[in-house]
């Protein structure tokens, strides 16, 4: 009932700002038909012809809240610009990591093809050996699961230790120690090169590639027991883990066996000070792996190989010929190359079986599944240092892989924010349309008021001889009046954007909708003044087509 009633009193406010405007002829010689119309329309909305002040302001708000809604739709249209060049930089950038992650990936897979030719063969490998083994007791990969909530104790339960022993033996009969006599079921050490003999601290370029080919290949041994992918290891192997030793130990004067001893001191001086301690003040022990130079095991070390340069980084470090009991072990025990191997050969079951006060971290790295390489090499101490390997090729498809990554997120990120743009954008959009509807509706308030109020003044000017016109007159203006409803209500779709009217523009609607009867009746022109009539048809028709363009137009952004 709203919506009609606003509908029709549009389409009379229409009607009369056509007159007032195209009509002026006419309303010259009928001023008292205004007069008495505007009258009677203060009559019932006493307010119309007085509010033009509050109307304007109501106006000039309308317009500030359409400007600021425009100032919200140009900087949510800037965002959009800005968040789809960020869009298509990210994609970009995308783009050239994938390209930079597949050459890096290429590049990869020729030098791991390379070096996997380079390594000794199934017959070398068995020869280095020279029928060394190690029996692994039907011990499975399992037991060295990290996931595993007592790793110690599945181990023990695997193999049947019952204690961490130390299988570095001291003989009060020779004064000399031997490898734990318990060690020879599971081991088969065959002694070769008695009379090669050697210093354990100064070993030659010869000796070093001897003893890292008999260590990687004694691990390969094991894997093979376990299921697992041999391990690649060749010179170049050889020349990466020398360069780790030289620059994180060797040049560091770092002998590891004086390291743990220290250690094992401190920690001894630890445990008497808990005793009596209160809990809270208790001091936590130094964990063993300080024994390793972690400050530089992992940096990334140039090394030199076939007269050229490249770099490598150690993704783990295992350490073997080290004695709780003797720092100097190795000089004690190693005296030919038969002996190195064979103390080679107990550290390594040490790192598998005897692991448990390292949480078996030792086993784990040695049948770890995600290294390909593998370097042995012995430091300037005697002390063993086995790594596992990740050559610059690889740390290339590392860094190109996590650059991808990186990029993949970003591209998402940023469109993420375009989405959000683009939804500010909607939102002013559609805030400016209702402030644009706002401003019409209170355009529209002002201009039916100007009408009313112009009408009124009008009118007081002008004379009565309106009340003189002859009943046949009248039978004419209704039937003129009655066409042009009829025209004017044929399109009614064409003030549809005027029925969410404020309370303001209602009030005024229906105080001109209770007029309407004798307005129309009132505002047609004389018989005999053709003239007047057309131009008042015509400003009618014209006011309503103006405001129904106005209610239909459409804002696109």
């Amino acid at each position: 009932m709203k919506n009609q009633h606003l509908k029709q009193s549009v389409l009379t406010a229409g009607v009369i700002a056509g007159a007032a405007f195209f009509g002026g002829g006419w309303q010259e010689a009928h001023a008292d038909t205004v007069k008495n119309s505007t009258a009677q329309i203060t009559t019932t909305n006493p307010n119309a012809a007085t509010s033009t002040t509050d109307a304007q302001c109501a106006v000039a708000s309308a317009q500030a809240a359409v400007s600021q809604a425009q100032q919200k739709v140009d900087s949510a249209s800037a965002a959009v610009a800005s968040a789809s060049a960020a869009v298509n930089s990210a994609t970009a950038a995308q783009s050239s990591a994938a390209s930079a992650a597949s050459v890096a990936q290429s590049n990869y897979a020729i030098a791991s093809a390379v070096a996997q030719s380079q390594m000794p063969s199934s017959a070398e490998q068995a020869a280095a050996l020279n029928g060394s083994t190690i029996d692994i007791k039907n011990a499975n990969l399992n037991m060295f699961d990290n996931s595993s909530s007592d790793a110690s104790a599945n181990v023990k339960n695997q193999i049947g230790e019952v204690n961490v022993t130390e299988n570095w033996h001291f003989n009060q009969a020779t004064q000399k120690y031997e490898m734990d006599p318990s060690l020879k079921d599971a081991l088969t050490v065959v002694p070769t090169d008695e009379s090669m003999t050697l210093d354990p601290t100064k070993l030659t370029q010869a000796q070093q590639s001897e003893i890292s080919d008999y260590v990687a290949a004694l691990i390969n041994q094991i894997r093979a027991k376990f299921g697992l992918t041999a391990w690649i290891y060749n010179d170049m192997t050889l020349a990466q883990a020398l360069a780790i030793v030289n620059y994180a130990y060797n040049s560091q004067n770092w002998n590891t066996s004086i390291k743990l001893q220290e250690i094992i001191a401190q920690n001894k001086a630890i445990e008497a000070k808990n005793k009596t301690a209160k809990a809270d003040e208790q001091e936590p022990l130094i964990d063993r792996t300080d024994a390793h130079d972690l400050d530089k095991v992992f940096d990334n070390v140039e090394y030199q190989y076939n007269d050229t340069s490249d770099k490598v980084k150690a993704s783990w470090e295992n350490i073997g010929i080290i004695s709780d009991k003797n720092p100097n072990i190795a000089s004690t025990l190693i005296k030919t190359m038969g002996d190195l191997k064979r103390v080679a050969t107990v550290s390594i079951w040490d790192m598998l079986f005897n692991d448990a006060h390292s949480q078996n971290s030792h086993a784990r790295m040695l049948l770890s599944t995600n290294t390909e390489y593998v370097g042995v090499a012995m430091d300037n101490y005697g002390v063993l240092h086995i790594y596992g390997l990740i050559p610059s090729a690889m740390q290339k498809v590392n860094e190109t892989q996590t650059a991808l990554a990186n990029a993949n997120k970003d591209v998402e990120t940023q469109k993420g924010n375009l989405s959000n743009a683009e939804k500010e954008l909607n939102d002013a959009v559609d805030a400016l349309n209702k402030a644009q509807d706002a401003l019409e509706k209170a355009n529209l308030l002002m201009a039916i008021e100007a009408v009313a109020k112009d009408a009124n003044q009008t009118s007081s000017s002008q004379s009565n001889d309106s009340n003189t016109k002859t009943s046949s007159s009248k039978s004419n203006k209704q039937s003129s009046l009655k066409d042009v409803t009829v025209k004017a209500t044929s399109e009614p779709t064409k003030v549809s954007q005027a029925k969410h009217g404020d309370s303001q523009l209602l009030s005024t609607s229906n105080a001109i909708t209770t007029a309407e009867p004798s307005i129309f009746e009132r505002l047609l022109p004389q018989t005999g003044n053709r003239n007047g009539l057309g131009m008042t048809i015509l400003g009618m028709l014209m006011g309503m087509m103006s405001f129904g363009f106005l209610g239909l137009r459409k804002r696109r952004y």
